[in-house]
């Protein structure tokens, strides 16, 4: 009998990692491919972030205008109460007609037409309309509005029946869409009333 040829054995791999693999097929390099989803995906993204993050930012600069003009409000008030003035002019003069923040001033002042202003500075954080019953500061610090318009005070509101005393910002766009005779904000301006 003749001996069955035995089938060639062949020895195991030495190491598992000695098998070969496959070809890669010819094609763009899969970070150039995975940064280009990634850059689609931040983009479409973007389009809807970034309109909440202006909402927010937008709603946070009218509340911080809001409290800003209470702040000073309140702070005319207790300088009335303390030095028994009006704000409307030096040692309770009635010269003073508005009275306005730092910052720059916003167009369509309507305050001017009734005469000169002067800052709140004057009253709330020196002594130059009070004299010797200055016993302040009556605020912290007085700062532009959110967009870097003054706060604006309608001391004449006190003195002119017709008027209202109010503390305004001009809001977003910078202008006074306000008249002296409202106690309602218009527009985009932001008001709180003193009287």
């Amino acid at each position: 009998m003749d001996p069955q040829p035995q089938p060639a054995m062949t020895p195991p791999p030495a190491n598992p990692t000695d098998t070969p693999t496959p070809a890669k097929k010819a094609g763009p390099p899969a970070g150039l491919l995975e940064a280009l989803v990634a850059g689609c995906v931040l983009m479409s993204l973007s389009g809807i972030v970034m309109p909440i993050v202006g909402d927010e930012v937008h709603t946070g600069r009218m509340h911080t205008a809001q409290a800003d003009t209470i702040e000073i409000a309140e702070a005319l008030q207790d300088w009335t109460r303390s030095t028994l003035f009006l704000p409307t002019g030096r040692m309770g003069r009635t010269n003073i007609a508005w009275l306005y923040g730092p910052g720059e001033i916003p167009v369509g002042n309507p305050y001017t037409e009734g005469g000169d202003g002067a800052p709140l500075a004057d009253a709330l954080l020196n002594d130059t309309m009070a004299g010797d019953r200055f016993v302040g500061g009556y605020i912290g610090e007085l700062r532009p509005d959110p967009w870097g318009h003054a706060y604006l005070v309608n001391a004449d509101g006190w003195l002119d029946h017709r008027e209202r005393a109010v503390v305004l910002s001009a809001g977003p766009n910078g202008r006074v869409d306000t008249m002296p005779e409202s106690i309602y904000a218009q527009g985009d301006d932001i008001l709180y009333p003193l009287d």
